[in-house]
């Protein structure tokens, strides 16, 4: 890993916290990444908007994805990662992470 990664929260803002869940908002601009997080509760997302999203991973892998309002995805724990809008558009969605 690189000591210049500036790491942080797996959303840019917590909008809810009990016991069971803690929910996120993630929202980028177009370019615009997220600091490098690791999840370590599995969660839940749902697209707010219609955006281009890629996930650059600590082994060096990446993937892509088009997300659109309503699609919701559930995750299991992983391996830390970035998140860069690649779209021309505005990005947002909700993460759930589960506690219980």
């Amino acid at each position: 890993m690189s000591s210049e990664r500036q790491w942080g929260e797996v959303g840019t803002k917590l909008v809810f916290e009990n016991h069971r869940i803690r929910i996120w908002e993630l929202a980028l601009e177009p370019g615009e990444s997220s600091h490098w997080h690791t999840h370590k509760l599995d969660y839940v997302t749902v697209g707010l908007t219609e955006s281009r999203m890629r996930r650059q991973f600590e082994d060096g892998t990446s993937d892509e994805t088009v997300g659109f309002a309503g699609r919701h995805t559930y995750a299991d724990k992983h391996q830390p990662h970035e998140v860069t809008n690649i779209g021309d558009t505005s990005h947002k969605n909700i993460l759930i992470e589960i506690k219980e």
